[in-house]
């Protein structure tokens, strides 16, 4: 059997692992396995690639990443065990192979610093990768091979037999299954951007597009002058750490345990804002252990099920139990920080026990200060209306600095912290809630991917804190400046102008515009040529969901849900060609992140399955598909 895999990344990695534990363990075929991996950035594919900047950092902490299956997770093949990110990181193998492979000292140094909950360089975790898949090959059974092609797939279609063929610039190559393990891509410019685009090539501007961050080149942006960044997401904090860390500023520690920047002069002066007006609120300091995952106990199964109305949850109820999950966690902590004379045990009790939270809240006496407000966490300068970009400054630095310190007392201390951790916890039961079409389509496209999934990723995707503790300094330090909310760019005299309107008269300029986001996975304007070449041989459509008499495209790709075999135009199977992961975002549930050790992980529990089908061979019940 030939089996193309179009992406080399993590996901491509994890496929591959999976096809020789499913051939090795579960097999009796005698036909032989040939495995052709298909990436122009090679193993580790475009974002982990290890000639990026080690500035850049991961976001998720390097004791909770792994490519290694483990007895937690749902899979018909046997568990191929090995160390985590960080393990690997701080063993004598990791310096031997970084050594060995012409790693930088700054990298060896890294790796050998790591701490359990730290976060590694990017740099990193592309070494990682790819000493598994040299490690994997050397277990490689005679009766497989395996090649890599670092080869830009343009097409994928089918022959006369109705065979899958990929096409590079290099040849064409024909294979009996095709799976697409794809990751982050670029998309065409929406007509805002092409306007921008334009402008700055009439007036020899510089415009950086939505793309990865370790891709932009920022060699051009000069020392001094002001740069305008839109968006305040986690590509921002890449952006300001390459201008400034990358520039060769540094941070000194204050005696109250702030920052102080440094700079080395050769930075631009950052002005940069959103819609939202905020940076994201960053990653609390992770307090969990292995395999540890909160589970809900109020948005439950059992809950769920008593308030189905015609098999649907109102999303208005699936919020209440949500938000009480939130709050039980959030008072409890809030007691053990604030309230040394009440019991938080006592207090957890009788809110899980008694129907009438509010009179549980009210006889526990919390101080207005200490209420808990989603409202006001999601939106916590809502009631900001008109501000001097000046006084912003202080509003943003402070709340900050509380979420740092919050923070900094962990995913299990922090009252707040600990919060909103849940929301990273309970992913299960959001998947869980999605795959049985417990939401109305409306609901589903306008109320959970149109807002709530945006409010979640502002919430618990933001950057590890120690980058949120460095933004303070850079703003006290006039490095940088966020506008109010409402930010809006335009071309005007021959410069980008930026402004918070609704909020104040101030206006900057700059002939540098950086759009500070990842392209989203969107079929419909997808610059990928695999996927284009899918769409206009009508092998591929957007997934669509009923609203009335409209259908509203969600832009994944459309797939059997059950098998992540791709359908055609027509909604036909077709049984040889599968994709995963980033382009079904929004079909799937957070697509991007890294596979995790101990929590059944679905990226694991996908890659096992997806191997099996693709070998013929029973695949495990009950998969969440990722």
């Amino acid at each position: 059997m030939k089996v193309g895999i179009i992406g080399a990344g993590p996901r491509g990695i994890l496929l591959t692992s999976q096809l020789f534990n499913q051939y090795k363990y579960h097999s009796d075929q005698t036909e032989k396995l040939s495995i052709t991996l298909f990436d122009p950035y090679g193993i580790g594919g475009r974002v982990w690639r290890t000639d990026q900047s080690d500035e850049l950092i991961m976001n998720s902490a390097a004791d909770q990443i792994t490519l290694f299956t483990d007895s937690s997770v749902n899979m018909s093949s046997k568990v191929y065990d090995g160390p985590s990110l960080f393990e690997w990181a701080r063993s004598d193998d990791a310096n031997q192979y970084l050594a060995k492979n012409g790693y930088s000292s700054d990298i060896i140094a890294a790796a050998a610093q790591v701490q359990i909950n730290g976060y590694a360089p990017r740099v990193l975790f592309g070494a990682y990768i790819k000493w598994f898949y040299e490690d994997l090959i050397k277990q490689q059974p005679t009766e497989i091979s395996t090649s890599v092609m670092k080869s830009q797939v343009v097409s994928l279609t089918y022959n006369d037999s109705k065979k899958p063929v990929i096409k590079t610039n290099e040849g064409t190559y024909t294979f009996d299954k095709v799976v697409m393990s794809l990751g982050q891509q670029e998309n065409y410019l929406n007509d805002d951007e092409q306007k921008l685009a334009s402008y700055a090539q009439d007036n020899a501007l510089t415009y950086i597009a939505p793309t990865h961050p370790g891709d932009a080149d920022l060699s051009d942006i000069p020392a001094g002058e002001p740069a305008i960044i839109r968006g305040l997401g986690l590509s921002f904090i890449d952006y300001i750490s390459e201008l400034t860390l990358g520039r060769g500023g540094h941070y000194m520690q204050n005696e109250d345990g702030s920052l102080f920047y440094q700079p080395s002069g050769r930075e631009p002066r950052i002005i940069a804002g959103s819609r939202r007006g905020m940076p994201y609120y960053p990653k609390p300091i992770n307090e969990k252990g292995y395999g540890e995952c909160a589970v809900p106990k109020f948005l439950t199964q059992e809950n769920i099920q008593k308030n189905l109305v015609d098999g649907k949850l109102p999303f208005d109820k699936f919020m209440d139990l949500l938000l009480l999950d939130l709050k039980v966690v959030f008072y409890k902590l809030t007691i053990n920080d604030k309230y040394p004379y009440k019991s938080a045990t006592e207090f957890e009790q009788e809110f899980l026990t008694n129907d009438d939270k509010t009179a549980v809240l009210k006889k526990f006496g919390f101080e207005e200060e200490d209420a808990f407000n989603w409202d006001f966490i999601v939106n916590p300068f809502k009631d900001v209306q008109a501000v001097g970009t000046e006084d912003y400054q202080s509003i943003i630095i402070n709340w900050l600095n509380q979420e740092v310190d919050d923070s900094l007392k962990g995913s299990k201390t922090g009252p707040l912290a600990a919060a909103r951790d849940l929301l990273r916890d309970f992913r299960p039961a959001f998947r869980e809630i999605l795959a049985n079409d417990y939401f109305t389509d409306q609901d589903d496209a306008e109320k959970f991917w149109g807002v709530l999934d945006s409010t979640i990723n502002f919430l618990i995707m933001g950057p590890p804190v120690v980058r949120t503790k460095e933004l303070s300094a850079l703003i006290r330090s006039g490095v940088v400046t966020i506008l109010a909310p409402g930010m809006e760019v335009k071309g005007q005299d021959g410069w980008f102008v930026t402004a918070a309107p609704k909020r104040n008269t101030d206006k900057f300029r700059s002939a540098t515009l950086i759009e500070a986001r990842v392209p989203k996975a969107n079929l419909d304007i997808s610059a990928n040529p695999i996927l284009e070449s899918l769409v206009d041989a009508k092998l591929a459509r957007t997934h669509q969901l009923h609203i009335g008499d409209k259908a509203v495209a969600i832009n994944a790709v459309d797939v059997d849900q059950q098998t992540d075999q791709l359908l055609d135009a027509n909604g036909n199977v077709q049984p040889d060609v599968y994709i995963w992961g980033v382009p079904l975002d929004g079909l799937r549930y957070v697509t991007n992140a890294a596979p995790r050790p101990g929590v059944n992980d679905t990226n694991l529990q996908t890659a096992d399955k997806l191997a099996a089908q693709v070998l013929g061979l029973p695949a495990a019940d009950n998969v969440e598909m990722d």
